[in-house]
């Protein structure tokens, strides 16, 4: 390669590394409309396999009954999921407080001891002062209206997501090839084969990493479940669902989720007046569960999907996901690795001369 073909591919790449930090969320919308096109990619072959008065399936009609199938999967998985949450809601909005007051001043004078004897308050300091005085400063920096104007943004941005994905995703189901010709009549003609091939290897990978990811979440999810179910922990199909759905979040998903779960059981049996020895048991149920259950998929299931799939170091995907986690939040951390994979293989393809093995 020479040194005018070596500049040009680097000031290429920097201008389309550029486009996609300057254009994130337009990105992000055709990144899920590409992997909505590759679930529903076999209902359409299968539609397209009818015939209607002797004719086949036309694509636009396939693509309109496989996207509509698919928005419906979604919002049925919420039309189960939203009750048992509203439910969850319910109960802690109805937990009469008083009952316990006394529990909670309990707790507050063994801790008040506790710190002072170990010389972590100074005389004359109590927690519960310091708890107070943080709550009203967390209380009054709080603005309704502020609170009001996030959640319409949030709402406008929901809504504009969804139209946006659906749109998009219509487009990618009646034609896969759509974004990537797009992307492909952009490039020069002299970097088209060199695309051709980026483009093969990036298939193959991205499809086994979100496959695997699909694989890795049912097992975690079910099992996690399965194990509270027969633990006689309360909600724990709600569970079972959450930790698979946030599972796709790398190491802090899984947190969240367990976060969650204790307080949907917990507050479960707070209306029926739980002794502190019972609560106790459910919270290290709940710990335990989660803690095997992912010490087994980081140690043993995400080094077989993942590792020998997409040839990717454990330590490396680590890095990245953390490094993805800081610039760009969770929505980085989900499409880190495919993201960081793609990277590799371009670099392979037009730098692989200058390293021994990529």
């Amino acid at each position: 390669m020479n040194n005018k073909n070596f500049f040009t591919i680097i000031i290429f790449l920097g201008i389309l590394v550029f486009l996609g930090y300057l254009f994130y969320n337009v990105l992000i919308f055709i990144l899920l409309a590409i992997v909505f096109a590759s679930v529903g990619s076999p209902i359409m072959k299968l539609l397209q396999k009818i015939k209607i008065n002797n004719k086949p399936c036309s694509t636009s009609l396939a693509a309109a009954i496989t996207l509509f199938g698919l928005v419906a999967l979604i919002f049925s998985g919420f039309y189960i999921l939203v009750p048992l949450v509203i439910k969850e809601i319910e109960v802690i909005t109805s937990i009469d407080t008083k009952l316990y007051t006394e529990a909670l001043e309990n707790w507050l004078f063994q801790a008040d001891f506790f710190l002072h004897k170990n010389g972590f308050l100074t005389k004359g300091d109590h927690l519960s002062d310091i708890l107070i005085v943080q709550m009203k400063s967390f209380f009054g920096s709080i603005s309704i209206s502020g609170i009001i104007g996030n959640m319409i943004s949030f709402a406008s941005a929901l809504v504009i997501l969804l139209f946006s994905v659906i749109f998009l995703s219509f487009f990618a189901l009646k034609d896969k090839e759509f974004f990537f010709k797009m992307v492909r009549n952009a490039i020069p003609n002299s970097f088209r084969e060199n695309y051709d091939r980026i483009l093969a290897q990036t298939r193959t990978q991205v499809g086994r990493y979100f496959s695997g990811l699909f694989i890795d979440n049912i097992i975690v999810g079910v099992a996690v479940g399965v194990a509270c179910y027969f633990a006689n922990v309360p909600n724990a199909l709600l569970i079972g669902v959450l930790i698979g759905v946030l599972n796709t979040i790398p190491y802090v998903g899984p947190l969240i989720a367990l976060g969650l779960s204790l307080v949907f059981s917990i507050t479960s049996l707070l209306p029926y007046n739980p002794s502190a020895s019972e609560l106790s048991m459910l919270f290290w149920k709940i710990t335990i569960i989660f803690s095997v259950v992912k010490g087994l998929d980081t140690f043993l299931l995400t080094p077989v999907i993942f590792g020998k799939s997409m040839k990717i170091h454990p330590v490396e995907i680590f890095i990245i996901i953390l490094l993805a986690g800081y610039l760009g939040g969770i929505t980085a951390m989900i499409f880190a690795v495919p993201a960081y994979s793609m990277i590799r293989i371009v670099v392979k393809e037009f730098f692989g001369n200058y390293y021994a093995e990529i």
